[in-house]
């Protein structure tokens, strides 16, 4: 303890000894130590970037194509009004069963009823006229025959010959215009009958009511185009679901493909259907995005055929598709990650694809890759450049070393 005491009582006689220049030095000298310490503490190097890295292996892969559409009858039938008037009942109602000829509403029959009747008499009354235009023709044809003969012994004038054959013209062009009046009644009056029928609304398939848009004591007027009463589903055991794909699907997608989908309405169930036609007709559509380009859509209808024999499937429903296009086994995998990674170092832009690697400085180092088919995490490696249980690298881990930024923003 004396030696200690002795040994800081000689330091400070020294320091007070010591001139003012040498005791600024000193204090200089200090400053700048800690100030090194400081900026070797606070402002040293991050450390290199470290990466994730996983093997490639090999499994199965499945490539599927995913969209949604509603389910829908395969037929359907419109029936609509086509006479006017106003509806005196309804027989069925929404969801009720018909068979064909079933009667599904009647229109108040008063006019076409009235319609018809006045047909009728139209037609008795031309018939009428038909039988006495007949009469008149063969009177008449008699008569020009009967003075032709005796014209041609020399028994009467030809003025009396030509007067009978006048006449006789006459009656065959009343003949004629009768036998027209009488075929003008017989289609006024079918058409007063097909207006008289038309006020029986009948089903014309065995089906059932998918819609009603009309009720007792509506008033219907049948002009340019045909009021719609009701809307029939042929069959509901066998339904179709049209779904939307875009373009850079549809070219993946062939008929007789399964088709798998889930509804919201059984969401711990999935069902199966069969892809049946693949539609070349396409809806496109054009969307202005926020950096005022304009975008178009292309998408095509792929009917999918579904067995609704449970009747689980209500017209309307949305189904979420997923259709398998290809699948196969004990293929070279890859992590999507790993195509879509890029170090932070890098700058270059690759127009093939590729995945990376560490090399034996364990520096990152890129190898272009051919691909085959993938889904939601892989993708299937067809080149030859890599073996199974190669590392590849898939994301890289920062380390904080932006510290003396953060502080100088703290303070």
């Amino acid at each position: 303890m004396t030696k200690k005491k002795n040994i800081f009582s000689r330091f400070w006689t020294w320091l007070k000894n010591m001139s003012k220049f040498k005791k600024f030095l000193l204090v200089l000298i200090i400053l700048a130590a800690v100030g090194f310490a400081v900026w070797r503490i606070w402002f040293k190097a991050p450390p290199a970037p470290k990466f994730v890295t996983i093997p490639l292996k090999k499994g199965n892969v499945e490539e599927v194509v995913e969209a949604s559409g509603p389910i829908a009858p395969i037929t359907t039938t419109q029936v609509g009004a086509l006479v006017s008037g106003e509806i005196l009942k309804i027989y069925v109602d929404y969801n009720s069963i018909v068979k064909k000829g079933d009667l599904l509403a009647i229109i108040d029959p008063t006019q076409s009823q009235a319609a018809y009747d006045q047909a009728e008499a139209s037609l008795s009354s031309a018939k009428e006229e038909l039988e006495s235009s007949k009469m008149n023709y063969n009177l008449a044809q008699a008569n020009y025959k009967r003075y032709k003969s005796l014209y041609a012994k020399d028994y009467v004038a030809k003025t009396d010959l030509e007067q009978y054959e006048l006449a006789y013209v006459n009656a065959k062009s009343s003949l004629n215009s009768a036998e027209s009046r009488v075929i003008q009644a017989q289609a006024s009056l079918e058409r007063a009958k097909k207006d008289l029928d038309n006020t029986r609304i009948i089903s014309p398939i065995d089906g059932i009511v998918l819609t009603k848009q009309v009720s007792e004591g509506q008033s219907l007027t049948s002009g340019f185009s045909t009021p719609e009463m009701f809307t029939l589903a042929q069959d509901l055991t066998k339904m179709q679901i049209e779904a939307k794909v875009s373009e850079a699907d549809v070219v993946k997608i062939k008929e007789g493909q399964v088709a798998t989908f889930t509804l919201d309405g059984y969401p711990d169930e999935k069902f199966q259907g069969i892809v049946r036609q693949v539609r070349t007709n396409y809806n496109s559509s054009s969307n202005n995005n926020s950096s005022s380009l304009i975008s178009s859509t292309t998408t095509y209808t792929v009917v999918i055929d579904v067995d609704n024999k449970d009747g689980k499937f209500i017209p309307g429903m949305t189904a979420t598709i997923t259709i398998k296009t290809k699948a196969k086994k004990d293929v070279l995998l890859v992590k999507n990650e790993a195509l879509r990674f890029a170090p932070s170092t890098n700058q270059e832009r690759f127009k093939t694809t590729g995945v990376w690697i560490l090399d034996e400085n364990k520096n990152p180092k890129r190898i272009d890759v051919t691909i085959g088919i993938m889904d939601e995490d892989k993708t299937e490696i067809t080149s030859d450049g890599l073996k199974e249980g190669q590392m590849l690298i898939v994301s890289e881990v920062g380390v904080l070393g932006n510290v003396p930024e953060f502080r100088r923003r703290r303070r």
